[in-house]
């Protein structure tokens, strides 16, 4: 059985441009709004374009602010645990990534083998400070149905995912990839490479899921996003900082169409379900026009929260070899108003 310290304390110093190296700290690596338009999917598109020159046009305005944030050079100064609570570890990391100490919640499968390297899903909170993803997974039995590591980050304030560059304790897009993921590959028998890294949120942690994989690359293998405002253009300096800022770090059509090279060559590794807020639909039409591979199922629409069935169908396609074969979800309550499901493509764009 794979033996853990009970208590463990942690101090370095990451800095921005350190890069991730398979997860051992070898030295401390951690390294337009979109409308729903009356008019169909032409002017859909009409204002997914718009919103992406918008990105193109503001991209080199705020390079001053991001070096700001990149020369704060944030330390965790101690990693307590784990403490086993409810079938979870449960450890508490002080850091300059957040105003407080957080708690990170792990949830292992029953036989964790130590000669063995797991994948690892993070479930990200959709509000801080909550454990609801984690507590969800446990009760459908995630770990020991996929045969993987359940990770809950939490966070001490409504989350969005974003280093705001206005606020030194809210490094909430950093925490995630120079954090948690080292400590949880240093501390478990897992796979140190994006494909066994897989992220699944709702709401707000569905756009954090889809932003840390598009904003990471080099450390996240699959997102999966349910019922999340995957493409508002929205001002919220309380938690992105000036706008500007936003648009050129947090923008997801601007974050897909400067990945869209790289994702267009590459098996699906975007899964997008729900109906909410608008979202899902125009970031499916965006990454049908940038020829992104994706797999994209509108007919999920259950109830907003962690509960209410929707976790388990979305980590199945997650975990299937190639989400691309995985057959639609189909509806699970009854729809609201017309109700389209497509698969992941590489097609070019077509009419839905």
């Amino acid at each position: 059985m794979l033996q853990i310290n009970r208590v463990r304390r942690e101090s370095f110093t990451p800095t921005h441009q350190d890069r991730y190296s398979g997860g051992i700290w070898n030295k401390v690596c951690v390294p337009v709004r979109i409308k729903p338009s009356i008019f169909g999917g032409v002017m859909r598109n009409a204002w997914i374009l718009a919103g992406i020159a918008a990105w193109l046009l503001g991209a080199g305005i705020p390079q001053a602010q991001a070096q700001s944030t990149a020369a704060r050079r944030p330390i965790v100064r101690e990693i307590k645990g784990p403490e086993r609570k409810g079938g979870l570890d449960v450890y508490h990391i002080d850091s300059d990534y957040q105003a407080s100490p957080a708690s990170l919640y792990v949830l292992l499968p029953d036989r964790l083998d130590p000669a063995k390297r797991y994948k690892v899903l993070y479930v990200l909170p959709a509000w801080g400070p909550s454990n609801d993803g984690i507590l969800e997974a446990r009760k459908l039995n995630l770990a020991n149905k996929y045969d993987v590591i359940c990770v809950g980050p939490d966070y001490v304030d409504m989350c969005w995912y974003a280093d705001n560059p206005e606020r030194p304790g809210m490094l909430y897009d950093s925490y995630l990839p120079e954090v948690v993921v080292p400590w949880i590959d240093k501390t478990y028998p897992t796979i140190t490479a994006p494909e066994g890294r897989i992220l699944v949120g709702f709401s707000k942690s569905g756009v954090g899921a889809v932003s840390e994989l598009l904003r990471h690359p080099e450390v996240f293998g699959r997102a999966g996003s349910w019922d999340a405002p995957l493409t508002e253009d929205h001002t919220r300096p309380e938690y992105y900082g000036p706008q500007e800022y936003f648009m050129e770090n947090y923008y997801i059509p601007g974050l897909l169409a400067r990945q869209a090279d790289t994702l267009r060559r590459q098996p699906a590794c975007i899964a997008i379900i729900g109906f909410g807020f608008g979202g899902t639909p125009p970031a499916h039409a965006l990454m049908q026009n940038l020829g992104i591979p994706h797999y994209y199922d509108d007919s999920v629409r259950p109830a907003h929260e962690w509960s209410s069935g929707w976790l388990e169908p979305l980590v199945n396609v997650l975990m299937a070899p190639d989400m691309a074969k995985v057959g639609p979800i189909g509806p699970m309550t009854t729809p609201l108003g017309s109700s389209a499901v497509s698969r992941a493509t590489t097609r070019p764009a077509r009419k839905d």
